[in-house]
């Protein structure tokens, strides 16, 4: 298991939320294994559990689960007594909401093995070496050299990558949709063949365009406010309904057609050396805010060209275009969007 879509699929597995029907609201985590006894059995029969992207998984999740197979399997021992592998560089994003893993009580119960031998960077021990100091902070002048001297070469390269098949990685989302939309613009297109889709807001039965509860709907929903959509415009999938498609929540498109007519939009998506050609029309998210019945209605992607660090979590990225600057806010965030490169 994995906390998101495109770390599940990578691995072969499916999300914690999916295979444990776990949710999670304002009173805390919820799972339906209390009240489904299909459920309730396929669980029962878990030896071990394989978790990947464990500094992704919050303290309160890692008890709430072990608290889970403790009730299922009526045994008062952390996870019930079943064997649980977790895996992860802890130096990778922290979870979205609550405290990082190791703040839990259980973490003192594991048992530390460290895997030394680089997989996406083994074609470029030098720079998997250059990662582990930038990982620790050390930033010296051997460092540095390395990396302006990678920065040199790549611009020096015959093989000097276009504008779109660079991913470009910031850190803040108004950065991401800016640098989107210029790209978008370069791309030629027909008239019939491009919109600009909104989302459209609804509380308590009644379309909203106050700008003020835009962060009641960011807390809520990933789907964006506004896409580009038209052919060319890479993207990314933003949900787990095409799972059975091996499309995940993360996994990069390039969008080939749409219907106007009918609002469907037509997104080729590369998987496992296959083209898989898809079509979907807009998803609506319902949920509450403060008590109040919303939802929020949007094409379930979000174009690609820039993403933020948050949103490479999980990729390997081939050619990538990051600038040092103000743009990585926090602590760990240059050594994780440099550590999705290949070389």
């Amino acid at each position: 298991m994995a906390p998101t879509g495109i770390a599940a699929q990578n691995i072969g597995g499916s999300t914690i939320h999916s295979t444990l029907r776990i949710t999670f609201n304002e009173r805390g985590f919820h799972t339906l294994a209390f009240h489904d006894d299909e459920l309730n059995n396929f669980l029962l029969q878990i030896d071990t559990l394989i978790i990947d992207k464990a500094s992704m998984i919050s303290d309160q999740l890692l008890t709430y689960i072990s608290e889970l197979f403790e009730f299922l399997h009526k045994n008062n021992n952390p996870f019930g007594g079943i064997n649980i592998i977790l895996v992860g560089d802890l130096a990778q994003l922290p979870p979205v909401s609550g405290s990082s893993i190791y703040q839990s009580l259980i973490w003192k119960l594991f048992y530390s093995l460290f895997l030394r031998e680089p997989q996406r960077q083994n074609q470029d021990i030098e720079f998997f070496n250059l990662l582990q100091k930038i990982c620790i902070g050390k930033i010296d002048n051997e460092t540095w050299h390395l990396l302006t001297q990678k920065k040199n070469n790549t611009l020096q390269s015959s093989e000097l990558n276009t504008t779109l098949n660079t991913i470009y990685i910031v850190g803040y989302r108004e950065n991401a949709d800016l640098i989107n939309r210029l790209i978008c613009i370069m791309i030629p297109t027909q008239k019939n063949k491009f919109m600009i889709s909104n989302c459209i807001d609804i509380v308590n039965n009644q379309i909203c365009n106050d700008n003020s509860r835009l962060n009641d709907f960011k807390n809520k929903t990933n789907l964006p406010k506004s896409i580009r959509i038209q052919p060319g415009a890479r993207v990314i999938f933003l949900n787990n309904f095409q799972y059975q498609h091996r499309i995940a929540n993360g996994t990069i498109g390039v969008i080939t057609d749409l219907d106007l007519d009918s609002d469907l939009v037509y997104v080729s998506f590369c998987i496992e050396g296959a083209i898989i050609n898809v079509s979907f029309s807009k998803f609506t998210c319902n949920f509450n805010i403060n008590g109040i019945p919303a939802s929020h209605t949007q094409f379930p992607i979000q174009n690609a060209f820039a993403l933020t660090v948050y949103k490479t979590q999980g990729l390997t990225l081939p050619d990538v275009s990051l600038n040092l600057n103000n743009q990585i806010f926090a602590p760990g965030q240059a050594y994780v969007a440099l550590s999705h490169c290949t070389k």
